[in-house]
């Protein structure tokens, strides 16, 4: 009888992160960045595994948003592992994408869903006012929408327990089309300090080669995720990286 439980890379159940300048190409045939029709995906847990297995990927994540209070995990994970058989030899891992709630590097998630978690991606979704609240992105500049940001993750990246920094600069690069260098160089910096991995999002980087620039330079360990709500979405970051010639050499 086969384990329902998802074949792993290793006996933690974590996924191995590598340096950028030590990317193969086998190791960008990976999705770390997935969301399904339990938050705001489209497709189903199984949807996307099939899909997943016809484009030939060799590892995926289910990273769904969480929030402190949120109760439906164990049965997403459930959902999960009873869907993995259908994929063959593909790793599969359990997570979760939770944003930052001040700039100490508390996270909107539950210790039982960090537990139940192969993967942890801290990202920035909303600017906290520090009185419960959050702050409108309509009363603040780029300076000001970039440096909160900055802080949140540089908050993550000291203290909270992820794995990826999810999408850096995402909330500037969003609303203004960019994310200052300094800070980004900075992120890469801490996060390769930490041991965490930097995540290269083909949803949110507009400039993906000045992007990779600047890990080249850094070298930090990196995540490659699509951010993928659709099943067209799945693979797209692995097939841009290799159309600017990542892991090629």
């Amino acid at each position: 009888m086969k384990s329902m439980e998802p074949q792993r890379k290793t006996d933690s159940g974590k996924p191995v992160f590598s340096r950028f300048r030590g990317l193969s190409r086998e190791q960008l045939n990976v999705e770390l960045q997935v969301h399904t029709n339990w938050t705001d995906g489209e497709a189903t847990v199984l949807e996307v595994l099939q899909t997943a297995k016809k484009r030939g990927l060799a590892e995926l994540a289910f990273t769904e948003h969480v929030r402190e209070d949120t109760s439906w995990f164990p049965d997403f994970k459930a959902e999960i592992y009873s869907a993995v058989d259908a994929v063959g030899d593909m790793r599969v891992y359990v997570g979760c994408e939770t944003k930052a709630m001040d700039h100490d590097g508390r996270l909107d998630v539950s210790q039982s869903v960090l537990d139940a978690c192969d993967i942890v991606l801290g990202v920035v979704h909303r600017l906290p006012d520090g009185q419960g609240g959050y702050l409108d992105f309509k009363q603040l500049s780029f300076e000001e929408t970039a440096e909160i940001e900055f802080r949140l993750s540089m908050g993550m990246i000291a203290n909270a327990p992820i794995d990826v920094l999810g999408h850096p600069g995402g909330m500037s690069l969003r609303r203004y089309g960019r994310f200052p260098e300094d800070y980004f160089r900075a992120l890469m910096k801490a996060t390769l300090e930490r041991g965490i991995a930097i995540e290269i999002n083909s949803s949110y980087l507009d400039d993906m080669p000045g992007f990779l620039a600047l890990c080249d330079e850094i070298n930090p360990f990196v995540s490659i995720g699509s951010d993928a709500h659709k099943l067209s979405e799945l693979g797209r970051c692995r097939d841009r990286l290799l159309e600017l010639g990542v892991g090629l050499t």
